[in-house]
């Protein structure tokens, strides 16, 4: 993901934006996340060596078990010169790759490169993506416009809206905000996230009909589920809980501590 550069016109101010600010808020599941992704990445790494390791002792005819570090650090390097590694991290997980497929279908993009990815995890992801085809035509989804960076002149923050859309739960003249969530569910963050959206929207557009009208957040499992929440309208004290946040990052500045 790019790194944004939000900047108010009238201050001429470099502001954060909304991810950044809301990184203050606790995220314990993102704690047995990252045990799960480590886990993974070293069992992976294991089978690799394993194969290698096999490899090289078929073709040396080296008998025993004995393995010196030298010959584990020429391995490693061994597995990071096949590309799998990396190959395999641009999509780990069924989630990630179905992101891909949405992500390039609402932009109007060809399909994500299938290569170097385990079967399994293609055919969940497609499983996924065709699910969320069949909810984009069930809800008549049309993509106004996609990554729309926006700076607020009114708070010092800015962000990056996934895609302002129009459908069948649209007001007339209105549009929706749909953010696109990979992960075991749809936490807290995702609504203050949109609903700091939907502000940042509305300012750029008070003077036009086009205000937002509701909040759509997907979710593309790891093992290839789709979910759908809709919120029609989000409490202004989910606004009021990322000011919050806002604050706490100003002070934390002021005294020159970070957490």
């Amino acid at each position: 993901m790019p790194k944004r550069n939000y900047r108010q016109k009238t201050t001429g101010k470099q502001v954060k934006g909304v991810t950044t600010l809301l990184s203050i808020l606790s995220k314990p599941a993102l704690i047995f996340w990252g045990f799960k992704q480590g886990m993974s990445n070293f069992e992976r790494l294991m089978e690799e060596l394993a194969s290698l390791k096999a490899t090289r002792l078929e073709s040396d005819s080296i008998a025993g078990y004995y393995f010196p570090d030298y010959e584990v650090q020429d391995l490693i390097q061994d597995f990071k010169a096949t590309g799998l590694y990396d190959k395999r991290d641009k999509a780990a997980d069924a989630g990630t790759l179905a992101h891909l497929f949405v992500e390039n279908h609402l932009r109007g993009l060809p399909d994500p490169s299938r290569e170097g990815i385990l079967s399994d995890v293609v055919s969940k992801a497609e499983g996924c993506y065709m699910t969320f085809l069949d909810w984009e035509k069930s809800n008549s989804i049309k993509v106004l416009d996609s990554e729309v960076e926006l700076t607020s002149e009114f708070y010092p923050f800015g962000g990056t809206i996934d895609h302002v859309i129009q459908g069948a739960l649209t007001q007339n003249g209105k549009v929706d905000i749909l953010d696109i969530k990979t992960g075991k569910d749809i936490y807290l963050e995702a609504k203050i996230q949109v609903k700091a959206y939907g502000v940042l929207w509305n300012e750029h557009h008070v003077e036009s009909d086009g205000l937002v009208s509701g909040y759509h957040i997907l979710r593309l499992g790891e093992s290839g589920e789709f979910t759908h929440k809709y919120f029609p309208s989000l409490d202004e004290g989910y606004f009021k809980i990322f000011l919050d946040c806002m604050d706490i990052n100003q002070r934390l500045e002021a005294l020159g501590e970070k957490l």
